[in-house]
């Protein structure tokens, strides 16, 4: 569940950011990022283990925070959900215009509007659907990543390693942070473990990222030591020369349903968002949630990396500085007097705030200045 949470579109946009700065560069960013979200992920899961009743991420940073967090809890998951839609859009779009474009024609915006469409349609549907499809998606995408993996390694440069550029420094950043995030399943593993969750719900989290970085960082070592400089910020348009047809046909076809699912699950998962805590109709709901990716990729938003990079570096930023925060409430409340939690020292619950309060401000600010 952790895997299939967590694994998603920004995986493709890791090698371009590394490709960027050097691979070096970008490898030491993903652990050490890794590891202050595994750290803020254990917080949330001794929050979790130590309130009563059964809630959701909102939920747990309104009782620590108060109401006005809540709100902004409930803003930032929204931007960057809708952010991450509009990702997902722009990825469907390239692989199903490399799949289909030699037989139907027609450009990538086309095949993005129509990849919207039929998400659209799914999301219209409810969970159901989505829930039955889940595990067959998350097999997919794993296999997906095996094979370009594999069939990227005869074709691996040495010298693709060794570049570094400090002036990119800040690139991987944000997308690592949109590839990471997800922390919205911790309270899911709480049902799911039952009884044992207490007991299991730390190794879950520690064993489950594990997996997640060891992924991301042989998918990363694979693509960049294959096209290097010129590695592409989608990962596969630089490969198709190199690994040929059948690559071709096998990534964008098991790519573009993985996608179309996942897009449809972040639409559902959202539209219950609207529809439960701002007590929205079902159809009002699920228009503003579908419209609004559409409407942003139309205004012309479509630079797929600075797309997860700034919604990675912002929205996901904001999300981390309030868990760390609540955690830090709990502490204070003494609720860890009485029971036994995993005692983070206040240095690091402050140094994770500053670090993610520094990337959004820098992230804004290039922004502004662009």
């Amino acid at each position: 569940m952790m895997i299939g949470a967590i694994v998603g579109v920004g995986v493709f946009g890791l090698p371009y950011a590394f490709a960027q700065g050097g691979f070096g560069l970008g490898l030491l960013e993903l652990f050490f990022l890794g590891g202050l979200l595994v750290v803020l992920q254990l917080m949330l899961g001794e929050i979790v283990a130590q309130t009563p009743g059964h809630h959701r991420l909102v939920n747990y940073i309104g009782i620590y925070t108060g109401r006005f967090w809540k709100w902004v809890t409930l803003v930032a998951l929204s931007l960057g959900v809708w952010g991450a839609m509009l990702a997902y859009m722009l990825v469907g779009g390239t692989f199903l215009h490399l799949l289909l474009s030699p037989i139907l024609g027609g450009g990538e915006a086309v095949y993005s509007y129509a990849l919207a469409i039929i998400a659209s349609a799914l999301v219209f549907g409810g969970l159901v659907l989505a829930s039955r499809i889940e595990y067959l998606v998350v097999g997919a995408l794993l296999f997906l990543f095996t094979f370009i993996i594999l069939a990227s390694l005869p074709l691996v440069d040495v010298s693709h390693y060794t570049t570094l550029d400090l002036k990119e420094f800040f690139i991987p950043y944000g997308v690592i942070l949109f590839s990471l995030s997800g922390m919205g399943i911790v309270p899911e593993l709480k049902d799911v473990l039952g009884k044992t969750y207490r007991r299991l719900l730390s190794p879950v989290i520690v064993t489950g990222m594990g997996i997640i970085l060891l992924l991301y960082a042989l998918f990363a070592f694979a693509v960049v030591g294959v096209t290097g400089a010129d590695t592409s910020p989608m990962a596969f348009e630089g490969l198709v020369p190199d690994l040929g047809t059948t690559f071709l046909v096998v990534a964008t076809l098991l790519g573009s349903l993985t996608i179309l699912s996942i897009y449809m699950v972040l639409g559902i998962e959202l539209l219950n968002t609207f529809k439960f805590d701002f007590n929205l109709r079902h159809k009002t709901a699920w228009f503003l949630v579908c419209a609004v990716p559409v409407v942003l990729f139309a205004l012309g938003m479509r630079e797929f990396v600075d797309i997860i990079g700034f919604v990675g570096s912002v929205f996901g930023g904001v999300l981390g500085i309030l868990v760390a925060l609540s955690y830090w409430s709990m502490r204070r409340r003494g609720l860890c007097r009485t029971h036994h939690c995993i005692n983070f020292p206040a240095p690091l619950t402050w140094l994770i705030i500053a670090i993610f309060a520094a990337g959004i401000i820098w992230e804004v600010v290039m922004v502004l200045l662009t």
